[in-house]
Parts: structure tokens; C-alpha cells; sequence
């Protein structure tokens, strides 16, 4: 019984890795405030701004700090914590004139943005940054209290490097395994439901589980391709991250192909229902080739040649004006800057909820739509949170160990749920503030309303500015998307073109295959706000579309470049398929890989039971899919073209 339930709580959080973000979050901060206290009751008295940069800058340190190496991490901090105590110290050096001290906060949200261009470990000293002049001026700390907000952001860094490194550290290979064995699960349970369904026949209650079930397969995917590295380590060997993703991205769409089949069955159909057999069995032998690749993993594997703090951002070569950093860093300015405005007006002292709230909700917003859903999930998790928390901090009311306890199980639920659902996290943080007001003798259902409309002013705020200053449509974000997609695509299909010269190695056609794994996987994350239900129908269905052929062509890349690393049977007929290919990458623009409704694509299952393995490592066959799929979005192509690819079994 407790195998099962291990099984059950992998296949919900897969490698435990939102467990082990919730569990240093809530361990980090209770050891921060027990340290804290210890001070305060042994060494020195510290002020109500040293316990709270210290809690700030404990989540800030799980959270932001990402670097994949211990040493790399401790920069990171130093840089941090460097960055933190010097916008304390001029913050209180200039306490004594507020309005200078509000345009500096502004200067700084600017500057945090900014630097995000530089990469990782720059996003991570930006936020310490906001969130400590957020800190000075809200508290306005005297000079005097210094040294014990430097002593609490020391104490701060400390615990979180000790919770990070050695209470809760990461396993990579044990986690990618656990991880791997919740997809699996996750697919299984998809695959019974099919079988169900089959046997039984379709419902709406059954047709509703089966798709909850394979988004579940998807959240699981995703969190199983972000441990994966970005860039296989070089060596002689082939970097077994790689054949592992593209085992993975394998299962994937053939499972949308063995969904797709079930949904669509009408009525007894026996060749349908043999031919679902054939997928379902298919889908089986990729489990098993899936667990094959994770039982060889080991830590060489997963090591990455991409070095800590890389930059990923815009050359320095753009000019400001057309600069996406500069762009989103005006924006998030210009929308601190109307929610101070608005929050003051609102209350002189609790408006930096606002302008929290206005920064935030730009933060890996990569459009004014995303942007728009994250500042209405805050918006109704705080609403949410203000109800729940009014209940509980009434009820937990003179309760101080059940409260602290509510506390932390909330505090954790939040950062479980931070990957997950923004509005989700922010109902849990309410919760928790509600309560930790409650510890202190200071809630009140005013001061939560207040929050809550400190948070609608933030908002709003955040949304006027995205859709007027600077305004980055979906369409725009998602069509920059499919161009880069496609770039890399042609990088790919050059790469195995020099190969065939003998001028490439298989590392590098693995590093581009995994470089397009993540072009394809900021597709679906640019289209999503398209995906929403305020969206017509038909423009849903068209995202549809297009989600599924970046996921088709995404499985044929990754079938041409398993098979080119290997002996090629025909060079010549590769070269004219791959030829052709580039041909139609070339003639295709981003739009239309939306707009124009062609046949949907789709992965067939293995109706012919005498395919093949080598069918399905065919470059020619694989280069030629890629072919017929783009083909599809241009108006001069001949119809029916691809046709005789569609009897070739394993083809879209």
C-alpha cells in the first residue's frame, strides 16, 4: 500500500521537484526566523525591518537563485546579498526625504529588468534588488539599524545555502528517474482509460477523465524535459540526455495519436478498433524503450556545457528603442510608477502592495495577454485568500501553535503550487499573511480588503501599461516564436547536411535537436493565452493547429536525426529530401502556421503490422514528413502533395 501511494504522489509531482521547492521554501524560512530570534533574544535587539528582509530575501534566495552548481549559487548570493545591503544602506541614508526614496525604488525596478538580459544570475540579483528597496521603503530603516539587517541577510543567505545544499539537495539522476516513472504511470493511466472507453463505450464523463489524464502526461513531460540540460556535455560518447529526449517526445505525440483515435471512434467500428489496438500496443513499446533510456542514465549524462550565468538575452548591438530588455523594463516602470500612484491615493501607507503586484505580474509575462492572465489570477487568488484567510485567522484566533503550523503547511502549498497556477500560489500567500497577521495582533477584515484592492489597482495598472506602452500582441510573441522554431529547424537540417560531407559531429546535431525542444516548447508556452476560454472558437481551434504541427515536425526532426547519425542507406535522395525541406522552411512565415486551417496534422499509428523499426529511423521518410507538413501551409503547393507519404506506415 505505501508502494502505491509512492507511486501516486510521483505521478502527481514527478521527481518531487515542486515537493522539494515547497519543502525549502517553508524549512528555509522557519530556520531564518528560529535564527533570527535566537538573535534577538541573545545578541541584539533587531528591528521589524530586520525580520523581514530576512524572510524576503529566504524565499527570494530558493526561488531565484537557480545556478546548477554549489559554487555558482554561491556567487549568486554574495552578489545578492552585496546588491541587498547596499540599497538598505541608501535607503536609510536618505529616510529622511520619502519622495527620493520612491523615485530610486522606480530607478531600481528599472534596472532589475534590465539586467535580466545578462542571464540567470542577474534576474536573481534584480529581484534581491526590488525586493530590497520594496523593504526600504517600505520600512524606512535609521542607519542605526543597519548592522542587524545585514547580520539577518547573512543569517538569511546561510540557510539557504545550507537548506539548498545539504537539508534538501538535488539528485539529478534519482529525480530524473522518479520523474520519468510518474510519466510512465501518468501514461498508463491514459492508455486503461482508452481501453476502457473502448470496451465499454464513450461518455462525456469518461471522455472528460481521459483528457484531464493526459494533461496530466503533459505536466508531468514538462517537468521531466526542464531537468534535462540544455546542452549535452561534449565527448566521444552520444549524450544519453538526448536519445532520452527524443524517447519522450516519442511517447508523446504518439499518445495524442492514440488519443485522438479514441475520441474519434463513432459507434462499433471493428477495423477502428484493431487499429487502435495496433497504437495502443505501439504505445506500449515505447514505454518500455522509455524505461530502457532512463535505467542507462547516469550523472555524465546530465551534465551540460552551458555555463552558469550564460547570457540569453538581446545583443548589445540593438538600439534601445527596439530592445525587448529596455522595452519590458519601460513597462514595468511606467506600471510601478501608476500603482504607486494609485495606492497612495488608496492609502499612504499600504501601497506597496500595488507596486508589487504591478511588478510582478510582468514577470515571465511574455505578451500583453500573458500578461493580462497573470494579473487577473493574482488578482482572484487574492480574493480568494482574503475569504479563506478571514476564516482561519478567526477560528485560529489566541492558537499560536496551530497557527504557525497553518502557516508553514500554507507557506508550502504555495511554492508547491508556483509552477503550477500563479492564482493558486497567490491564494495560499494570502492565507498565510492572514494568519501571520492574526500571530501578531494585527488582522483585521480592513486590512485584508485593503489588500485586496491595493492588488486590483496593481493589476489593472500592469494591464493598461502592457496593452498601451509598447503593447506586444500573442499573435506577435507566438509568430517570434514559430520563426525561431523554424530557424533552428533549418540549423538542424544544415547541420545533417554537413554531416553527410563529414564536417559535423552527432554532438552537434544532439545539441541542435535539444535547442529545438525548447524552441517547440516556447511555442506552447507564447499560445497559450490564445488557448483561453475568452478566445472565439475557431481562433482555438486554429492554435490547435498549429500547437500540433510544431509537435509533428518536432517528432520528425528527432527521427531524421536519430537516423543521420547513423550509416544513411541513400545520401543522394537525402540530400534532395532535406533540400526540399529547407526549400519550404524558407517559403513559410510565422502567421500562417497558425492561420490557415489545413488538414490537422497527426502522427498515424502502426496500422501495417509488418512495419518496421527501419521505417521509422528513415531520414529520407523523416525529412519528407517535415516536408508535407510545412507543405501544407503554402497556398502554391500542389494538392495532394505528400499523398503517397501517407501510405507509408509510422507517417503523418
Amino acid at each position: 500500500m505505501l508502494t502505491d501511494l509512492g507511486v501516486r504522489l510521483m505521478a502527481t509531482d514527478p521527481g518531487f521537484v515542486r515537493a522539494r521547492m515547497g519543502l525549502r521554501v517553508t524549512l528555509t524560512a522557519a530556520l531564518v526566523l528560529a535564527c533570527l530570534t535566537l538573535v534577538y533574544r541573545t545578541m541584539i535587539p533587531l528591528s521589524p525591518a530586520a525580520f523581514s528582509a530576512g524572510l524576503i530575501f529566504a524565499i527570494q534566495g530558493v526561488v531565484s537563485i537557480r545556478d546548477p552548481s554549489a559554487s555558482a549559487r554561491l556567487r549568486t548570493r554574495l552578489l545578492s546579498a552585496a546588491a541587498g545591503i547596499g540599497l538598505l544602506t541608501i535607503c536609510s541614508l536618505l529616510s529622511a526625504q520619502p519622495r527620493v526614496v520612491d523615485g530610486l525604488f522606480l530607478a531600481v525596478a528599472f534596472a532589475a529588468v534590465y539586467i535580466r538580459r545578462w542571464g540567470q544570475r542577474w534576474t536573481a540579483v534584480g529581484m534581491f534588488a526590488f525586493m530590497a528597496s520594496f523593504a526600504g521603503a517600505y520600512f524606512r530603516p535609521h542607519l542605526s539599524e543597519m548592522p542587524g539587517i545585514a547580520l539577518a541577510i547573512v543569517v538569511t543567505g546561510t540557510a539557504a545555502h545550507l537548506v539548498r545544499d545539504v537539508v534538501v539537495p538535488d539528485r539529478p539522476v534519482g529525480d530524473l528517474k522518479r520523474a520519468l516513472s510518474g510519466v510512465d504511470h501518468r501514461v498508463g493511466r491514459v492508455a486503461a482509460l482508452i481501453g476502457e472507453g473502448g470496451r465499454e463505450g464513450w461518455t462525456d464523463r469518461r471522455r472528460h477523465r481521459v483528457r484531464l489524464a493526459h494533461q496530466g502526461v503533459r505536466d508531468a513531460m514538462g517537468v521531466v524535459e526542464g531537468m534535462l540540460p540544455d546542452e549535452p556535455k561534449r565527448g566521444s560518447a552520444t549524450p544519453g540526455a538526448t536519445p532520452l529526449a527524443i524517447e519522450l517526445f516519442d511517447l508523446n505525440l504518439a499518445l495524442e495519436s492514440v488519443l485522438g483515435e479514441a475520441l474519434a471512434q463513432e459507434g462499433p467500428n471493428e477495423t477502428a478498433r484493431r487499429h487502435l489496438a495496433d497504437s495502443l500496443r505501439r504505445l506500449a513499446r515505447l514505454r518500455r524503450r522509455l524505461r530502457r533510456a532512463a535505467t542507462a542514465l547516469t550523472e555524465a549524462d546530465l551534465a551540460s556545457d552551458v555555463p552558469a550565468g550564460t547570457s540569453t538575452g538581446t545583443k548589445l548591438a540593438t538600439p534601445f528603442w527596439n530592445d525587448d530588455a529596455a522595452r519590458t523594463a519601460i513597462q514595468v516602470t511606467l506600471a510601478c510608477a501608476l500603482a504607486m500612484a494609485g495606492g497612495m491615493w488608496l492609502s499612504t501607507d499600504r501601497w506597496f502592495w500595488a507596486v508589487l503586484t504591478a511588478f510582478l505580474v510582468f514577470t515571465n509575462a511574455q505578451s500583453r495577454g500573458d500578461t493580462a492572465i497573470r494579473g487577473l489570477g493574482r488578482a482572484a487568488g487574492t480574493a480568494f485568500g482574503i475569504v479563506a484567510g478571514m476564516v482561519l485567522a478567526t477560528l485560529m484566533h489566541g492558537q499560536f501553535a496551530p497557527s504557525l503550523l497553518l502557516c508553514a503547511l500554507c507557506t508550502f502549498l504555495a511554492f508547491f503550487f508556483l509552477q503550477v497556477s500563479y492564482g493558486t500560489m497567490t491564494f495560499f500567500i494570502t492565507v498565510t499573511l492572514s494568519l501571520a497577521y492574526g500571530l501578531l495582533g494585527n488582522f483585521t477584515p480592513e486590512l485584508l480588503v485593503l489588500r485586496l484592492e491595493e492588488t486590483v489597482i496593481g493589476t489593472g495598472s500592469g494591464i493598461l501599461v502592457s496593452f498601451l506602452v509598447f503593447p506586444q500582441r500573442t499573435s506577435t510573441a507566438t509568430g517570434k516564436a514559430v520563426a525561431a522554431f523554424l530557424k533552428d529547424l533549418d540549423r538542424l537540417l544544415q547541420a545533417i547536411e554537413e554531416r553527410l560531407d563529414g564536417n559535423a559531429s552527432d554532438w552537434r546535431i544532439y545539441a541542435i535537436s535539444r535547442a529545438l525542444d525548447r524552441r517547440h516548447a516556447a511555442i506552447l508556452s507564447a499560445s497559450r493565452p490564445l488557448g483561453r476560454t475568452w478566445v472565439s472558437g475557431a481562433r482555438r481551434r486554429s492554435v490547435r493547429v498549429g500547437r500540433l504541427r510544431s509537435a509533428v515536425i518536432s517528432h520528425w526532426a528527432h527521427r531524421l536525426a536519430a537516423a543521420s547519425i547513423r550509416r544513411v542507406v541513400d545520401p543522394p535522395a537525402l540530400r534532395r529530401e532535406l533540400a526540399r525541406c529547407r526549400g519550404a522552411i524558407a517559403a513559410v512565415s510565422g502567421p500562417e502556421f497558425f492561420q490557415r486551417s489545413a488538414t490537422l496534422p497527426r502522427l498515424a499509428s502502426d496500422r501495417d503490422r509488418e512495419a518496421s523499426a527501419g521505417d521509422e529511423l528513415d531520414p529520407v521518410l523523416a525529412a519528407r514528413a517535415i516536408t508535407h507538413t510545412l507543405a501544407q501551409l503554402l497556398p502554391e503547393s500542389a494538392p495532394g502533395a505528400g499523398a503517397r507519404l501517407g501510405r507509408v506506415p509510422g507517417s503523418v
